[in-house]
């Protein structure tokens, strides 16, 4: 039992025993401060903690924000949805910031605040990644038009023209077609509505119509 004893009371001694003269040292310097190594992962440990519940909070406030923001899409309309909605902006998480903002942007527009509309397109195209963006800077260009702005539209739109992709090319085209023929450019609009008719799109007959109607003045 003594010996049993002896053994269990000197681990060091006994790993040291078998060890190559050159790990002596490391050997001497983990159990030396073995309590400080222990502090360190105790300290991973905590973070690790911190994180996962700060992601966990993250994720709470996500799911309600989003669950209010549902309840205000169903029980609220016009002024009252808009206000509802502007109440919560504030206090919601980034990740569910830019769809408050495109709800206010559309709830103004269906308002015809267009001017307000034009405000919160603006911050989605700030807050944004690249394909958002380009739709709020089209979503500014459409609050122009119907502002009365048409000329500033066409700015915004011809700027478009040159960075869009082919999944944006069309409704690009189209806008700048409408604000241009609304601006008094009718050779940039019949250009444009020439440029639709060459592409894909579904209703050719009445981009037709259109060309014809601007050939004709």
């Amino acid at each position: 039992m003594a010996q049993d004893k002896s053994t269990a009371t000197t681990p060091l001694k006994d790993i040291e025993s078998h060890a190559p003269e050159s790990m002596h040292p490391a050997l001497e310097l983990a159990f030396k401060y073995r309590k400080l190594i222990a502090l360190g992962i105790g300290a991973v440990l905590a973070c690790a903690v911190i994180y996962a519940g700060a992601t966990a909070y993250g994720n709470r406030a996500r799911t309600k924000a989003q669950a209010a923001m549902g309840t205000i899409l169903l029980e609220k309309t016009g002024q009252e949805r808009i206000a509802a909605l502007e109440g919560m902006l504030d206090s919601a998480p980034s990740s569910v910031r830019p769809a408050v903002l495109l709800e206010l942007a559309q709830a103004s527009m269906a308002a015809a605040d267009y001017d307000k509309a034009a405000g919160y397109w603006d911050q989605i195209a700030g807050d944004t990644d690249d394909d958002l963006k380009l739709v709020a800077r089209m979503g500014r260009a459409k609050c122009l038009t119907l502002a009365g702005k048409p000329a500033e539209a066409v700015t915004i739109l011809k700027d478009l023209q040159g960075v869009v992709g082919d999944e944006f090319s069309i409704p690009v085209d189209r806008q700048l077609a409408l604000a241009a023929e609304a601006a008094g450019d009718t050779a940039l609009a019949l250009e444009t509505y020439r440029a639709l008719a060459e592409k894909p799109i579904t209703d050719k007959p009445f981009i037709d119509y259109k060309i014809a109607q601007l050939e004709s003045k």
